[in-house]
């Protein structure tokens, strides 16, 4: 199984193309890899302010592409979520 854990990130304002076919190199935003597989990003509108969001990665999400805990049904006891470099 792949790591359920949400990928927590700090978004600056504007908007982002957040991946949701899973090809791409730069989670949790989208490069590009989804043509030709019917699939598009979502696009996520950051307010004024910016914002730190929990994104999705078990893709069980009834909020995609934000976290809605849906992950812990997965795992009995999952770690903390993954910290981004």
């Amino acid at each position: 199984m792949e790591d359920p854990r949400p990928l927590i990130e700090q978004l600056p304002k504007g908007k982002h193309a957040i991946c949701e076919c899973g090809q791409t190199k730069n989670a949790p935003f989208c490069d590009g890899s989804h043509q030709g597989t019917g699939l598009r990003p979502s696009i996520v509108d950051v307010d004024d302010t910016g914002r730190t969001i929990a994104w999705c990665t078990c893709r069980t999400s009834g909020n995609m592409p934000m976290c809605d805990g849906s992950h812990k049904k997965l795992w009995k006891n999952p770690p903390p979520p993954k910290p981004t470099t």
